[in-house]
């Protein structure tokens, strides 16, 4: 896979003296972290940004370009809550002014109940599904009217059926990481360093699009004699005794390349479903329940520059649970007289909504956003939807058997190893998947020197 893990972990290799060949499956390489060109128009899957706490891995994305290709930006962003909009990051003060006074009450009795109740022996279902561990951390109150609503409507199934895992996956400015910051005791100390770590960061932002950051790792890598091809179609990874044999289509031509190592960013079911020879059917079973969540980006072409005057906005009982302002991104990513309004929801794959046409989603989210008071009949000049099947690791409560008894059989497997946001079943941003590949290398490099 030519993501961003792919793409930086062949590089590290290549850097080694490894001889590298990625072989990627659609015509652009970046993944979830690509940019789609329509019609002039250049949409990215959701608000990106380049950022890191780790300074090395900063310096080695903004070194990909040149100083007039990025721009910086200062971000902003709002829940809107009810009718109400609440600033981030959160703090005890805007909770208790700008919830309400009805709401804030309750949600401080209900947590004050919880505390009280917290004092007595550890319950032992209390981190059993996420519903437990939420409500036993903030109270049935907040539990009721934020984590809930949010949790369900981003995930699609109920709160009990849901690891505690799902906590950081929602994004990096989630209100729920928020709440978490404010209310939950052992997290006091490092509330502050949180909350100005996701907002005083610098941020930078492509010119041409987030996917440039994959572009410009596509041609160091090249730059570095490794193989790209795209628009492969793999057929069969078949393991043996030296190494690996993989078959696959490229240019109307059936091919093969050997290697001594396989490194899979690709869906976990995917790749098992790839191997020769075939996994224990009980390996099988358990890799088909190691699942994704999907999403679906309708983009609004509109005349108006700054339909809201945040970032980016995330809301309740909503089709969509997000919607970005791409302007305050990059304006050169829009016309100088147009903007885009991202929309994103979470759906799962071949569902009800992943179904529904791309006329039939962007009336819904028009229409949802005219009832908010953002849009006016009329006002979207076009409209563009994107759709990615595996975009967040799904993390049900038996998730954690199921994904282990995957990793243990793929572990007997000499110089096959799974490893990405995608293929490591884990949420990363940009800078963690270029973290965790250099990570990775080093290890490999020591443990297994190129031949």
């Amino acid at each position: 896979g030519a993501g961003i893990s792919g793409l930086s972990t062949g590089i590290k290799l290549l850097e080694r003296g490894y001889s590298v060949t990625i072989l990627e499956r659609s015509d652009f390489v970046g993944g979830l972290a690509s940019t789609a060109v329509r019609d002039g128009y250049r949409l990215d899957i959701g608000p990106h940004f380049i950022t890191s706490q780790n300074n090395e891995v900063l310096r080695e994305i903004l070194g990909l370009f040149s100083e007039d290709e990025l721009t910086s930006f200062s971000r902003s962003a709002k829940i809107l809550f009810g009718k109400r909009f609440l600033d981030y990051p959160l703090t005890a003060r805007n909770v208790l002014t700008q919830m309400g006074l009805k709401h804030a009450v309750s949600a401080a009795i209900s947590y004050l109940w919880m505390a009280i109740r917290n004092l007595g022996p550890a319950r032992p279902d209390a981190e059993a599904n996420f519903e437990n561990w939420a409500k036993n951390n903030f109270g049935n109150y907040l539990f009721k009217i934020f984590f809930k609503p949010y949790t369900e409507q981003f995930w699609g199934v109920p709160c009990n059926d849901l690891s505690l895992d799902c906590v950081p996956l929602v994004t990096k400015m989630s209100f729920l990481k928020t709440l978490k910051m404010l209310f939950m005791k052992r997290f006091q100390r490092s509330s502050l360093s949180i909350a100005e770590r996701e907002t005083t960061l610098p941020l930078y932002y492509p010119r041409k699009g987030f996917g440039e950051v994959a572009i410009k790792l596509r041609e160091k890598f090249i730059s570095l004699n490794g193989s790209l091809k795209t628009s492969c179609a793999v057929s069969r990874l078949r393991a043996g005794a030296t190494g690996f044999s993989v078959e696959f289509r490229h240019d109307d031509k059936e091919q093969e390349l050997n290697s001594s190592r396989l490194i899979s960013t690709i869906p976990i079911p995917v790749m098992l479903g790839l191997l020769d020879p075939p996994a224990p059917e009980a390996v099988v079973s358990s890799a088909q329940k190691v699942n994704y969540l999907s999403v679906i980006v309708v983009y609004l072409v509109v005349g108006d520059l700054d339909v809201f005057d945040s970032s980016y906005l995330y809301l309740l009982g909503r089709p969509y649970n997000r919607i970005s302002n791409i302007r305050r991104f990059c304006a050169s990513l829009c016309p100088d007289d147009e903007n885009i309004i991202a929309c994103e929801m979470t759906c799962h794959f071949d569902d009800s909504t992943w179904k529904m046409s791309d006329d039939e989603l962007t009336r819904l989210v028009t229409n949802g956003m005219q009832e908010d008071g953002f849009l006016k009949a009329g006002d979207v000049n076009k409209s563009y939807v994107l759709r990615r099947r595996h975009a967040y690791p799904f993390y049900t409560v038996d998730y954690k058997d199921h994904l282990q008894a995957v990793r243990s059989y793929v572990n007997t497997i000499p110089g096959l190893i799974s490893l990405g946001r995608t293929g490591g079943f884990k949420y990363m941003d940009i800078d963690q998947c270029i973290e965790d590949a250099s990570t990775f290398v080093a290890g490999e490099a020591h443990a297994a020197p190129p031949t």
